[in-house]
């Protein structure tokens, strides 16, 4: 006992001196109060009364998670999440700290938290996780994790450690968990829509509108573009049906919704009320996000693999001829070393789409490499607070430009878009 209440008042403290010096501070307070106490999270979370709740996964953990949290608390429930997204163990034990009380007691009905999909293995004995998320794998960080297969090994041992697993059906790679899972619940989408969530192997030319899947549990009905955002219908395998408009663009923000939903029913949320939560869930940081900036709107799309890269590529080739561009590509840790995974993104797709594009970041000639194979002019620039000044000085008084980053530079474009806010303000 002694151990953990010193554990968590030295993290605190860590934390304090962290942000005094203006370095954020989401993971240090975990990283030096698990030296202290290497038991710290499970410690922490044993007292929550309704037990935890894990989302892992190449993209989207971010915003399912967001739009779990908002069912739950819908509902009435306190629920502790990491919500900044420092989704590792150090960041999660940060949070947790953050919220104890001095005798390292935590009052919440549930937590929720995102976890990185390689951090996922280690986390989930120590989390035992009532219900596990696995929204789809992809390659990813190739220096980081290695082959797509170790990925995936990494969740479906997780799996193993769950009371529930929600999974993927439209992702071979993640319905195939299911086979360590003591109860798997499967979400997917109908018809052409699958096309628009691919697994791996479609980048390759595979049609995953055509693989086989499970039984679906829930199903994606309809992702209709409605402005920023879409109009998506959600139908149980026992007939109920609802309709939602989402504040976030792309059928896979579509699946993002179904995961929450069906994860949220497992928690005991009813299906009606779940799917009316997702209409007041805004965007989080960089997923979608709007932001007004120097009266234009600048619209963040987070990319940071081939398949991501492919969803933001398939929105601004929707988008009428003209839009201004930015894509901002950085390597470093946080983003992966290797960018080879530019030349994997169908970049092609927006050729003749007539769209102005700049290029900006540490390898801003990559992309601007990259776009000219496509057939595509653009301009670079490496500073970011002169690229951003570019761009915006293209985009006409009142309209929309599209700015396209990878983890680190969208960091760097917050701190440029939102002078004086903090991480955690522009999360909120």
């Amino acid at each position: 006992m002694l151990r953990l209440v010193l554990a968590c008042a030295l993290g605190r403290l860590a934390g304090r001196l962290s942000r005094l010096l203006g370095r954020g501070g989401s993971a240090l307070p975990g990283l030096v109060a698990e030296k202290i106490c290497p038991s710290l999270i499970e410690r922490l979370v044993a007292p929550v009364r309704r037990g935890v709740v894990v989302v892992t996964g190449t993209n989207g953990k971010t915003t399912t998670t967001r739009m779990l949290v908002a069912m739950l608390e819908g509902e009435g429930l306190k629920v502790v999440t990491n919500r900044t997204g420092s989704n590792l163990a150090r960041g999660i034990a940060s949070r947790l700290i953050e919220v104890a009380s001095w005798r390292g007691r935590i009052d919440a009905d549930l937590a929720v938290f995102e976890v990185d999909e390689a951090a996922v293995r280690p986390l989930a004995p120590r989390l035992r996780p009532q219900v596990l998320v696995v929204t789809n794998m992809a390659r990813d960080q190739l220096d980081r994790f290695g082959e797509l297969a170790t990925t995936a090994s990494h969740a479906a041992a997780a799996v193993r450690h769950a009371g529930v697993v929600v999974l993927n059906a439209d992702d071979p790679l993640v319905a195939e968990m299911a086979a360590g899972a003591a109860t798997a619940r499967f979400f997917g989408a109908a018809g052409p829509i699958r096309r628009n969530m691919p697994h791996d192997s479609s980048l390759y030319g595979a049609d995953a509108a055509e693989a086989p899947r499970p039984v679906l549990d829930l199903s994606l009905e309809r992702a209709d573009p409605d402005g920023d955002g879409q109009v998506i219908e959600l139908s149980t395998a026992t007939g109920e049906r609802a309709v939602a408009r989402l504040q976030v663009p792309g059928p896979y923000n579509g699946y993002n919704a179904a995961a929450a939903v069906l994860a949220a029913t497992e928690c005991g949320v009813p299906f009606g009320r779940a799917v009316g939560a997702l209409e007041a869930t805004p965007p989080a940081f960089g997923r979608g996000q709007v932001i007004d900036f120097r009266g234009r709107r600048v619209k963040l799309l987070l990319v940071k693999n081939p398949a991501g890269f492919n969803q933001a590529i398939r929105l601004l080739a929707a988008l009428p001829p003209g839009a201004p561009v930015l894509v901002a590509i950085n390597d470093l840790d946080a983003d992966g070393r290797d960018v080879s995974w530019l030349w994997d993104a169908r970049v092609e797709d927006l050729a003749g789409s007539g769209h102005r594009f700049g290029t900006a970041g540490l390898r801003a000639y990559d992309m601007a490499l990259r776009l000219k194979y496509a057939g595509l002019d653009a301009w670079s620039e490496t500073d970011s607070a002169a690229a951003l000044d570019r761009f915006v000085a293209g985009v006409p008084e009142g309209e929309t430009g599209y700015l396209v980053p990878t983890y680190t530079a969208m960091l760097r474009f917050l701190d440029l878009l939102r002078p004086g806010a903090s991480k955690r303000e522009a999360w909120s």
